[in-house]
This record gives structure tokens, sequence and C-alpha cells, in this order.
């Protein structure tokens, strides 16, 4: 039979916005190259990885990582990457958890965090088929049952809390127990307040079962060859904003850190500017950094990240489905280097397209559309300070209520050599346009190509 011709049609597929990929992933570009001030073998040293023998030489004993950045700007599958940097026999056994999936993150607290790290913990293990003695078990099996029973009076919550559990046995048992608390923390208003309540009355002592269990199986890993140190890799808690936000990384992670595990949290951008509070609480901040289009004030493009971000498209949809380099390159300029926003764009374009290929037309109405969505995210009073920002020195940025919010709407774009910048879709607006032109200067944005 004839084989059937690639439209363009058949790539979109390739065009989620919200799809990580694993390592291996044949659409993988290497970004990290444009990232500037990045390197994923700083982390590897921060946790005592020597990169050159290949080896975990000193065995962090609950060291917490926060690792922040831009949403969409590509921290999940940088994770995934980490992950599998840090996996060996040499190095770690990798836990790895994701918030978005396994809780609420629309209201999260650090008790269902820790349910989670002991819900997941248990999994692992019994997944590798580690032998955990019955004493290491019984304590969290008893602190669950206690808990679940604590939680209502009520035969219904009770009910849908021990359902089927006692069909396990051992760690899986744990596991079981540990999974219906976060389901119905997840689930259930109603239920959410009463098992935090106990969770938080009861912290100390889960914590320390929960590091009784974990220091047997970190020396049961290393007994084994199977891993010199085992540490949770947690993304989605990037998602927190605001007050929210706050009180996870700042005011209560020092409850979550009485469970003696290594780990990697994911935090929003707004987080890394309270560089104060946060480095008071983990051991390292790691910041996974926007890819810069050019210096700020500068004619000259970053090569590099021009032609990683066009391998980043082509690599989804080949080069022949635009009718001309430039069209890619509008694009580009206009999602200000972000990941997420370049892929939002080619997804706006393919709403203007029958057949293809894309045109210059198509993609101006495509970032006409972006800047339309990213009005709404922009206050009346924003557009005088983020045109202040632009003209000022790279040195200029201001921590404020109002810049956390604009950067973590991505109206305002931390740029790799920290220095901020109003994202082009913003520019093209005309309330920015009137207040640059007020000021007695203008910002293009990233040159054309």
């Amino acid at each position: 039979p004839r084989e059937r011709t690639m439209s363009i049609w058949d790539y979109r597929r390739n065009f989620a916005y919200d799809e990580p990929l694993d390592p291996g992933d044949e659409r993988l570009v290497a970004l990290n190259e444009a990232r500037g001030d990045y390197s994923s073998k700083r982390l590897l040293r921060k946790l005592g990885i020597d990169v050159v023998h290949d080896t975990l030489r000193d065995p962090p004993a609950g060291a917490c990582i926060v690792f922040g950045g831009h949403r969409g700007c590509g921290k999940s599958t940088e994770l995934r990457a980490l992950a599998a940097e840090l996996r060996g026999s040499e190095r770690f056994h990798v836990v790895q958890i994701d918030a978005l999936q396994a809780l609420d993150i629309n209201n999260l607290s650090y008790a269902d965090v820790a349910l989670a790290l002991a819900e997941a913990l248990a999994e692992s293990i019994a997944q590798a088929g580690i032998e955990v003695p019955q004493v290491y078990v019984t304590p969290l099996h008893e602190w669950s049952r206690q808990v679940s029973h604590q939680i209502s009076r009520s035969s219904s919550v009770d009910g849908a809390l021990a359902s089927g559990a006692e069909v396990k046995t051992g760690l899986p048992l744990v596991g079981s127990l540990f999974a219906r608390l976060t389901t119905a923390i997840r689930s259930n208003s109603t239920w959410k307040t009463e098992i935090r309540e106990q969770v938080r009355n009861s912290f100390t002592d889960l914590a320390h079962r929960f590091n009784q269990l974990l220091s047997f199986v970190e020396s049961e890993l290393r007994e084994q060859g199977r891993a010199r140190a085992l540490i949770f890799v947690v993304d989605g808690t990037d998602r927190l904003r605001g007050d929210e936000a706050e009180a996870f990384f700042i005011r209560d992670i020092h409850q979550l850190r009485q469970l003696r595990a290594n780990s990697i949290y994911c935090a929003p951008i707004t987080i890394l500017d309270e560089q104060g509070a946060v480095g008071q609480n983990f051991d390292a901040i790691v910041r996974l950094p926007m890819l810069k289009l050019a210096d700020k004030g500068s004619a000259k493009g970053n090569e590099i990240a021009w032609q990683r971000l066009r391998e980043f498209v082509y690599k989804r949809l080949p080069a022949e489905n635009f009718d001309h380099e430039t069209t890619l390159d509008a694009l580009i300029a206009h999602s200000g280097g972000h990941p997420r926003d370049l892929l939002r764009l080619v997804n706006l374009c393919f709403q203007e397209i029958d057949e293809g290929p894309i045109t210059q037309a198509m993609a101006a109405t495509a970032a006409r559309r972006l800047s339309n969505e990213y009005r709404r995210l922009v206050q009346p009073t924003d557009y005088r300070l983020l045109a202040d920002i632009d003209r000022g020195p790279p040195a200029h940025t201001p921590a404020t209520i109002e810049t956390r919010r604009l950067l973590y709407d991505l109206v305002l774009l931390d740029c790799n050599s920290y220095w901020w910048q109003t994202h082009p879709a913003v520019q093209a607006l005309e309330g920015y346009r009137s207040a640059a032109a007020a000021g007695g200067a203008g910002a293009d944005g990233p040159p054309a190509r």
C-alpha cells in the first residue's frame, strides 16, 4: 500500500500545553544551553554526587531543595530529567510525586504533602520488592488507623476511610490507608478540615514513625546495592500562589522538614524572590531561568536561544509547515522566549488553518489573540509600572505585591541574567504602548529576526 502523506494536522498532538517530556522523548531539545546561569550538574553536586566518577560520595540526610521558575518554562520536564540523573545504584532511589495528580493543589497544606510522601514511600518500596520488618510497618499502620477513627464520629466517614483496606497486608496496607486519607482530602471538603486537624495534632508522632521506616529503607537499599540514599522529587507545588505559596514554602515548611527525607520541591517564581525566608528553610534554592532572546536593551539577539526554540518547534512540526522561517521567528519573538507560550501560539495558528502552511498573516492573528488573553491579567495601573521596569537598568527589579502577581501570571518575565522584562504579548497592548510613550521611551521587546 502507498504510504500516506503527513498532513499538518497530524502534528497538532505535539502541542499540548501541560505535557512534560520524559528523557529520551524524540521531541526533547537541549534548551538548558540557552538558559544562561543554570546547570543540572550544580544541583547534583549540592546533593553530594560526584559527577566525574558517577557516584554519591556523601549521601545527604534530610536535604531539602526548592526548584523554581516561571510556569511553563520547562520545570516538569527538567525535573524528570533530573530524576533520571539522580537514579542509580551508586546514587539515589527516586520517588516521584505529581501534586497535581495526587493532591488538591488549589487548597494544599503541609499535612496533605506529608500523607502523600508516606503513601508514595510505601508504594515505591513495595513495588521494589524490599521486605520491611513488621516492627517498621506496625507503627505507621496504627497511626493511620487511629487518625482515621478520630476524624469523625460519622459512620459514613469512617466507613469510607476504612473501605477495602483490610484486603491488603504489610506495607501495601499502610500505603492503602494513607491513600484513602489523601483521596478524602482531595475529593471531600467536609472531611478535609477534620483530616488535616488530626494530622497536625499527631504530626510529631507521624514524623517519628515515618523516619524510622525511611532509615531502615535507606540502609536496606545500600545493603542490597540498589542505591546509596532515597530522595523524593515533588512536582506540581509550583501552582501554589499568594498566601498559599508563602504558607507552604515559608511559614509551614519547618513542619514538613520534621520528615528527615531528601527532597526537591517545585516552587513558583514568586517564592524565589523571598530569598531570605526561603533560604532559612531550604538547603538550596535552584532557579530554572527563562530562555533569553536578547540582553536587556540590546538589539542583538542571543543566537543560541533562537536556534534552540526553532528546533523546539521543528521537532514537533517540520519546517515545511511554515511559509518562511521568519514566520516562526515572529512567533518566537512574541513568546518572549517562554516555551509554553510558544506552544500556545502555534496552537492558535492551528485555529486559522484549513490545510497549511502557517503563514505570516496567521502568525500575526495568533499573536493578537495571545495578547488579548494577557489583557485580562493586566490591571490599568500595571502598565506604567511595567513600562518603568522595561526602561530601567537590569538591576531595577522592585519586589512588591504587584510585581509578584505579574511574575506569577507571566505578564513580567524573569530573564536568565535575573532582570525583568514585560512579556511581548503585553508590550503589544495599547495600554502598555501609551504608558511607554508617556514615559518618553518605548520597549520593543526582543529583536525581530
